[in-house]
């Protein structure tokens, strides 16, 4: 048979009238007349490349995503470094009319095994063993008409790393009970008719190859509304940026850090903490410039190249239960304490309810500000979200927060902590051998990162968390106020639909969905590590099922007595040793079950973290590394 760019001629013929002659196809899936880039993820965005771990390149094409007001499109080259798609993916697709997934007895997310069902409407098939995925269904509630309003099936866990997966969908029927009628360019190809598509043409054999594994998986072709396939990156491509830092850095760090210079103290701050300190702490740095919004620095492999040494500010606080202590004054543990969304350390740390935290555990309490979603990075945010190009000033910039958290923690516990400013009567107030982690929000989220990634830190205690922001942004009271500036940039609400799961590939390098399902068994060269998710039920800034997403990423049991037992996970009764997860209800209002935000903050996820029964948890787990559970029945306001 004559072909030509690999297409049968007399297929190729039938493409080309009324398009573009020869091998040169557009930058949509034509699969999905609706919207350039759906079905999404899927393999139309992935160009074989022999020399990644995967086997493919990620290879968007420009055009594919859309414009801001400005017309200016998302510079689409920094997701060529990755070989595949993110496995923290949110699936997307688009009908008109849109499916009511009620009458098509679709998964909820309050009955995600459904998913699993012989007859579920919607699948998600592990293309190599034949094993379905957990998800569950919605539709988007921000749309603005439902011939706009995107079909989301979201995995209830991760997807596995370099791997291939299918979707299916059949069975879906609208509002008066009719079968959604397939796109006709999808029903072309399940039909075996030309399609008319050079794009549709050009992967006729992988849509064959996927109907025919449906078929053996009890997904009859002829069944199919919508059918695509797409393959995950590798853990390589994903942290391997990050991962080499690391190395750099500590190798540059060794064993005790480089070195702190205290700028400020306060004693007896606010009649609370013995004393507060101010100071900066020496770090590598692989910024290419030192003040946001940069880049990382690359070599010409694109792997980060060290650039300087910067000094970046840290505060702590040194309680009076260790430096007047009855015998005198005694080193204590050292937490490492990560602050909230777009905030400081001092914001945080110079609070009070952190300065009892100090006090009540005898701990001293340091952090630094997490660059790249901090207070300094306010204008490179209101800059990237005008125009989603600077996306990676973000990304990257979180990547160097990583790096500033680890050389923290080292220096404090080696170099620095025999600094006078640090100790009460010539006693050093540090433990070096005793170093814990907590954080919320913000910092419980990203605490889950730097877990997985420390090597002095082994035991932390994440308050009000979550993973996947791709999931989480929609559903968030915190980000409305910024979420403005999208809206101005991308008026259209299908198009932010895209831009915030496109910008998940980046943000994967260093969102805990990439690093929660390490933490038991260790990343390669770091052990095992011991979590604590405290998380706040009806939580309006960190949505609820994205703390149970996280909880299930790390593969955490549930505390009996938790006030929510999310799907997935096994419960347990307290005490045991080992990690957990515990839902406390304060009573807030039922926060809505779509992809929106609730209309205020009720409180929950700021009062939860320091409420006695999580204090109570969080501290006998971080002492002695075992779950207790206080509360008498459910942890409820009752």
């Amino acid at each position: 048979m004559r072909t030509i760019c690999g297409i049968p001629r007399a297929a190729l013929i039938l493409a080309t009238i009324g398009l573009s002659i020869g091998c040169t196809r557009g930058p949509c899936d034509d699969s999905n007349p609706l919207v350039c880039a759906f079905p999404w993820p899927s393999d139309r965005y992935l160009a074989e490349d022999p020399t990644t771990e995967t086997g493919y390149r990620l290879e968007y094409e420009q055009g594919a995503a859309p414009t801001n007001t400005l017309n200016q499109p998302v510079d689409l080259s920094p997701y060529r470094r990755l070989d595949g798609m993110s496995p923290a993916s949110q699936l997307m697709t688009l009908f008109d009319p849109a499916p009511n997934l009620a009458a098509s007895g679709a998964a909820s997310q309050w009955d995600i095994g459904r998913s699993l069902d012989a007859d579920s409407p919607t699948v998600i098939l592990d293309l190599t063993t034949g094993e379905r995925v957990a998800h569950w269904t919605e539709l988007d509630v921000q749309a603005e008409s439902s011939a706009e309003q995107v079909l989301y099936l979201r995995p209830a866990n991760r997807l596995a790393e370099n791997h291939a997966y299918g979707v299916a969908i059949r069975g879906l029927v609208d509002d008066v009970g009719q079968p959604i009628a397939p796109h006709a360019p999808f029903a072309m190809l399940r039909d075996g008719q030309q399609t008319g598509s050079i794009d549709l043409e050009m992967r006729r054999g992988r849509f064959e190859s996927l109907f025919a594994t449906l078929e053996a998986n009890g997904i009859p072709r002829g069944t199919l509304q919508e059918a695509w396939q797409f393959h995950t990156a590798s853990g390589t491509a994903i942290r391997g940026d990050l991962l080499a830092m690391r190395a750099d850095a500590l190798a540059r760090l060794g064993p005790d850090g480089i070195g702190c210079a205290i700028t400020s103290v306060s004693n007896n701050r606010a009649g609370q903490i013995w004393r507060y300190v101010e100071g900066t702490v020496t770090v590598p740095s692989y910024m290419s410039s030192s003040t946001p919004p940069a880049r990382l620095a690359r070599g010409p492999d694109g792997t980060p190249v060290f650039q300087e040494y910067v000094e970046v500010p840290f505060v702590a606080n040194l309680p009076a239960t260790l430096a007047e202590a009855p015998g005198g004054p005694v080193a204590g543990p050292l937490v490492t304490f990560g602050h909230g969304l777009l905030g400081s350390a001092k914001g945080s740390i110079d609070k009070a309810s952190v300065r009892d935290l100090a006090n009540r555990f005898g701990v001293v309490v340091a952090g630094t500000n997490w660059a790249g979603m901090s207070t300094d990075d306010l204008i490179a945010l209101g800059i990237l979200l005008l125009n989603a190009s600077e996306f990676p000033t973000m990304t990257e910039r979180l990547q160097q927060g990583m790096i500033n958290q680890i050389a923290l923690t080292r220096s404090l516990a080696g170099v620095c902590r025999a600094l006078p400013e640090l100790g009460a009567g010539g006693t050093p107030l540090i433990d070096p051998g005793t170093l814990w982690y907590a954080g919320g929000s913000q910092g419980g989220i990203y605490g889950g990162t730097l877990l997985a990634l420390s090597p002095d830190i082994d035991r932390g205690a994440l308050f009000v968390d979550g993973a996947a922001y791709g999931l989480m942004l929609d559903r968030s009271t915190a980000f409305r106020p910024s979420f403005q500036l999208l809206v101005s940039a991308y008026p259209r609400r299908i198009d932010r639909a895209l831009i915030l799961p496109l910008a998940q590939h980046l943000w994967d390098a260093t969102d805990p969905a990439s690093y929660l399902p390490f933490l038991a068994s260790g990343l390669p060269g770091i052990g095992p590590k011991e979590v604590l998710s405290i998380v706040a039920e009806n939580d309006a800034q960190v949505p609820p099922v994205s703390g149970d997403l996280a909880a299930r990423m790390a593969g955490l049991p549930v505390v009996a007595g938790s006030a929510r037992e999310p799907w997935g996970l096994a419960v347990q009764s307290a005490p045991f040793a080992g990690s957990a997860f515990v839902s406390i209800d304060v009573g807030d209002p039922t926060v809505p079950a779509g992809n929106e935000p609730p209309p205020v903050d009720s409180g929950a996820h700021g009062e939860v973290p320091f409420t006695d029964t999580s204090l109570s948890i969080a501290e006998t787990f971080l002492r002695d590394g075992v779950v207790t559970m206080p509360c008498t029945g459910v942890c409820d306001p009752d």
